[in-house]
């Protein structure tokens, strides 16, 4: 689970710090969630653009002009 972390905190891995985005194991986070140390991180996806949301070039052929 990824977590956000809003304090810093000491673990056996080290320091983790605030404003970190970390994967750890779903025991863990929820313990961060509960003591308020840090918040469940989703992340936001880019739509996906289409053909249809491009801005379409017409070419003009020489009879056009």
């Amino acid at each position: 689970m990824k977590i956000k972390m809003l304090k810093d905190v000491y673990s056996v891995d080290g320091w983790r710090k605030e404003g970190d985005i970390l994967d750890v194991d779903s025991k863990v986070a929820r313990h961060y969630i509960a003591k308020g140390i840090g918040v469940e991180y989703k992340e936001v996806k880019a739509p996906k653009e289409t053909k249809e949301n491009k801005a379409v070039k017409k070419r003009t052929t020489k009879k056009a002009k």
